[in-house]
C-alpha cells in the first residue's frame, strides 16, 4: 500500500520504504519539499521504482538487513543513478554481524544514517532545500 505527501514547492521524488513510525521521516522531507511516495516493503518499493521517476530511496530497516540490502540491490538494477540512504536504528558496538560488514563494505551509492543522524539533517535544513545525500567511499 502506497501513500504520498508532499509540502510546498517539489524538489524530486522520494521513496520511503519500510516502517516510519508515526510518519515522523515523512512529514520531513514533505517539510523540506520533497514529494514523498511511502510503501511498505521491497515488493511495493519495486513496482514503484518501475513506475516512477524518483530522486532519492530511503529505506528503513525494520527487520531483516539482508532483506534491505536485497531492495537496495533490486532499486539499483531497475535505477542506477538514484540516491539511496539506508536507516537504521543504531551505529555503535552492538551492532549485527551483517550490518557491521555493510558499514564497513557500503553497497556502492548508499549511504548508511541512523534515524537520529537524518532527522538532524533535515531539521537542519532550510525549509524547501533538500538533503544532500552523498555516498560513503572507502
Amino acid at each position: 500500500m502506497a501513500r504520498q505527501a508532499s509540502a510546498g514547492a517539489r524538489t524530486g521524488k522520494i521513496l520511503l520504504v519500510g516502517l516510519d513510525y508515526n510518519q515522523l521521516l515523512e512529514k520531513r522531507f514533505a517539510e523540506a519539499g520533497y514529494e514523498v511516495v511511502a510503501v511498505s516493503d521491497g515488493a511495493a518499493a519495486m513496482e514503484r521504482a518501475r513506475a516512477e521517476a524518483l530522486t532519492v530511496a530511503v529505506v528503513v530497516s525494520s527487520g531483516s538487513l539482508i532483506n534491505m540490502a536485497e531492495t537496495i540491490f533490486n532499486l539499483r538494477d531497475v535505477n542506477g543513478s538514484i540516491e539511496i540512504m539506508l536507516i537504521v536504528d543504531r551505529l555503535g558496538r552492538r551492532v549485527s554481524r551483517f550490518l557491521r560488514q555493510l558499514i564497513e563494505h557500503p553497497i556502492e551509492g548508499t549511504r548508511i544514517l541512523t534515524r537520529r543522524q537524518l532527522q538532524k539533517q533535515l531539521h537542519a535544513l532550510p525549509q524547501h532545500s533538500p538533503p544532500v545525500a552523498r555516498p560513503r567511499n572507502h
